[in-house]
């Protein structure tokens, strides 16, 4: 796939509107390694400067030991409307929307003694925090979060403490909001790039993705890179709340990403991704491997519910297959 591919299939995307793809990759996934998603966001992907972004992304990718096996551009808000966005975050957009009922066992654990600590009265998902406050706009929400401090409680689930209406309450995922209406530009593309990579996916998210604020992280990282390209071209800068670039946390989630954006588009389902095949390799069914793409709580044999994709994030490979072949050979129970 060369650099002059991608610039084909930037300006198509831009010029017709609707999803572009530089086609599958015709040889197996290995069933070693990590096989996995960067996502390249709204805020590096406007008109003008596509084009560069998305090179800089493949040529960071290609130096950190990662075979770029495919890329696909989507207009920003085909992305949003289609609801690939909330498919991408399950667990933020389910937090922010259903509040504390959303949370894992551990995770409500956090917010109690969140709550002990500040004499917080009430835990609002950011949504319904929303409808408390009518002048608190996604902006306003998400930097109100920031300067309060954004404490993680799990995969998918943090909680700011706010004032709103003379009441101090614990916000989950208030940042959200204004994350989602990133992809509302009318100009602005997605990009998707499937990866394959020896390297752990630990190591990955680690060193080649970067520091969670871009100014803060490597110049040879993902986020650094972006950051100093942004910053070149004199466009607004990069943040916490912008950081250009996302990368499957874990082998769990990347299974999921790598079918939903790339395999399903060509009809196969989940069990064609490297990580399937090996799951039904030990007798993980195809039905059984599907109830985990949501990411919805599992019940433990302690009573106690985790979320799969957080259990699994940074885990080796290897791990994550004893882990998912024990979730589905004892019927763990799903949440709705």
């Amino acid at each position: 796939m060369t650099e002059a591919r991608i610039r084909t299939v930037v300006a198509e995307a831009h010029g017709l509107g609707r999803r572009q793809d530089t086609g599958p990759y015709h040889r197996p996934t290995p069933v070693t390694g990590t096989h996995f998603v960067t996502l390249v966001k709204p805020e590096v992907l406007e008109t003008a400067d596509a084009a560069d972004a998305m090179s800089e992304v493949v040529r960071v990718l290609r130096e950190g030991e990662v075979n770029v096996l495919r890329c696909a551009l989507v207009p920003a808000r085909y992305f949003a409307e289609r609801r690939y966005l909330l498919l991408h975050y399950p667990r933020l957009h389910r937090v922010a929307a259903d509040g504390v009922h959303a949370l894992c066992t551990a995770a409500r654990r956090e917010v109690r003694s969140l709550l002990d600590a500040s004499g917080a009265v009430e835990v609002l998902g950011a949504f319904d925090a929303m409808t408390q406050d009518t002048d608190l706009s996604p902006a306003a929400i998400d930097d109100r979060c920031r300067r309060a401090g954004i404490h993680k409680l799990g995969s998918g689930s943090y909680a700011s403490v706010l004032e709103l209406n003379g009441r101090t309450v614990v916000v989950l995922n208030g940042f959200l909001p204004a994350l989602v209406g990133q992809y509302d530009s009318p100009s602005a593309l997605v990009g998707l790039v499937e990866c394959h990579s020896p390297r752990e996916v630990e190591d990955l998210r680690t060193h080649l993705l970067g520091a969670l604020h871009p100014a803060a992280a490597s110049s040879s990282s993902l986020r650094g890179t972006l950051h100093s390209l942004v910053d070149a071209q004199g466009l607004p800068p990069l943040s916490e709340g912008r950081n250009g670039v996302h990368l499957s946390a874990g082998h769990l989630e990347g299974m999921f990403q790598t079918w939903r954006y790339f395999a399903a588009a060509d009809g196969e389902g989940v069990t064609s991704t490297a990580l399937g095949r090996s799951l039904v390799d030990r007798g993980v069914s195809a039905a059984a491997l599907a109830a985990l793409a949501g990411d919805h709580n599992l019940t433990e044999d302690s009573g106690e519910t985790v979320a799969p994709h957080g259990a699994t994030e940074h885990l080796s490979r290897p791990a994550v297959l004893d882990l998912v072949r024990q979730w589905t050979a004892t019927g763990k129970e799903v949440e709705a």
